[in-house]
């Protein structure tokens, strides 16, 4: 016997192993199909269901929201960051929250790729600080005490502290995000791998201590089909730069030497630097602020008013005109001149320090092609000196004084004409 579980109007490719869902935390919760009474054939049900889930790819909107993140964060004077693969294991993040199918894990509302909450490794990152206070001498174990309860919040349920007031500490640890593979460089595979954990003496334990218990060996081992995650993680520490790395470190530390999540005793959950992908998140995160800032900047030019945008080009001439002016000649002076002229008769200004700033603008483009034009005229004139002089000296002299240049690097061999 069996009960409908899945909606009708949900995709219902579940038979084949292939479905049309493009979220696979929304297939895991949304998606199965039918509750069997029969505890065998319902975990046999469980088990492929997840296996479909773990086969969903990575939503390209992830890929995109993951880049923006590494964007947002990558001012290093606000964020201490970090980059870190599972050490050859895989991790159990939320595996004890409820769930229909008892096989639960940390996972985004929206995105449905898997996270380790933010809460969770700032714990870890405390205990860790905590276990290094326990290492000092008393005087300095005190000293520092006081700065993990600065930096962390105090702990309200320190009964060596009865009166300390809660408050969230200096430090933001954001939520680690699941690194996505190809050009982010995170894991080449599905961020959630089909696991099972057997459990073991499930009588016993429950029963412990009364007549009724049975003998553990003679219990049979229970297998469960859960979900677990592999890949890498990025991991950000928000705060004053000082103080945001020296909570990354007591982070980094905790990751690599206590791990998080469940199992870490069987030894999931333990982190490694990730050198690769700290690099290819940099290049991210570097082109991602170079466009952003592009964007903003045709947002602010599509913005300008009539009289604004004709202050903005002629800026831009004068500019493109100071970096290259030998190619740009005369004319790109002439163009300079046009739009100073253009802007001297232009009538509508919305206001008179528009007006003014517009004027300052014209003079010092003036002053620009002027000058420039200048700068050319002297040129020219010692060019035509200096072709003057070499037709009116000696060839055999003009290569003698060439040749005496101590400044000509060795090797260099002149010929007849230098």
């Amino acid at each position: 016997m069996s009960f409908q579980m899945i909606r009708p109007k949900l995709p219902h490719k579940r038979e084949t192993d292939q479905t049309d869902w493009q979220n696979s935390s929304l297939f895991l919760d949304k998606g199965f199909q039918k509750w069997e009474t029969n505890d065998g054939d319902r975990g046999e049900a469980i088990g492929k269901h997840i296996k479909v889930a773990c086969e969903i790819d990575v939503p390209e909107v992830y890929k995109a929201a993951y880049t923006r993140w590494l964007g947002e964060t990558a001012n290093k004077e606000s964020f201490a960051r970090w980059f870190g693969k599972l050490d050859g294991t895989r991790l159990f993040i939320g595996l004890g929250m409820d769930h229909a199918l008892e096989a639960q894990v940390c996972r985004h509302p929206v995105y449905g790729m898997p996270y380790i909450p933010g809460s969770a490794l700032k714990g870890l990152a405390r205990a860790e600080a905590k276990r290094y206070a326990k290492k000092q001498e008393e005087e300095e174990s005190k000293k520092f005490n006081k700065v993990i309860d600065i930096l962390f919040g105090p702990d309200c349920n320190d009964s060596d502290d009865p009166e300390a007031e809660a408050n969230t500490g200096y430090l933001i640890f954001h939520d680690a995000w699941w690194i996505p593979g190809g050009k982010a460089g995170g894991c080449q595979q599905k961020p959630y791998i089909p696991e099972i954990v057997t459990v073991h003496a499930v009588e016993y334990y429950t029963n412990q201590g009364k007549k009724e218990a049975p003998h553990p060996d003679m219990e049979s081992p229970n297998p469960n089909h859960q979900i677990a995650v592999q890949g890498s993680f990025y991991f950000v520490v928000e705060g004053v730069q000082q103080w945001a790395e020296l909570g990354m470190k007591f982070l980094t530390l905790g990751l690599q030497e206590e791990g998080i999540g469940g199992k870490i005793s069987a030894g999931y959950g333990y982190f490694v630097w990730d050198e690769k992908t700290k690099k290819n998140g940099e290049n991210i995160a570097r082109e991602w602020v170079q466009k952003t800032k592009e964007a903003q900047q045709q947002v602010r030019i599509n913005n300008l008013s009539e009289s604004e945008y004709l202050v903005y080009t002629l800026n831009k001439l004068v500019e493109e005109y100071q970096k290259n002016s030998k190619v740009l000649g005369e004319r790109g002076r002439s163009k300079i001149l046009q739009q100073a002229a253009e802007i001297e008769k232009y009538e509508k200004w919305p206001a008179l320090y528009n007006k003014e700033n517009a004027l300052v603008a014209v003079a010092h483009a003036k002053s620009v092609a002027t000058i420039t034009k200048k700068r050319a005229a002297k040129n020219e004139t010692t060019n035509h000196h200096r072709r003057k002089k070499s037709k009116l000296e000696p060839e055999n002299v003009r290569n003698k004084r060439i040749r005496s240049n101590s400044d000509y690097p060795e090797g260099i061999l002149f010929t007849s004409k230098g």
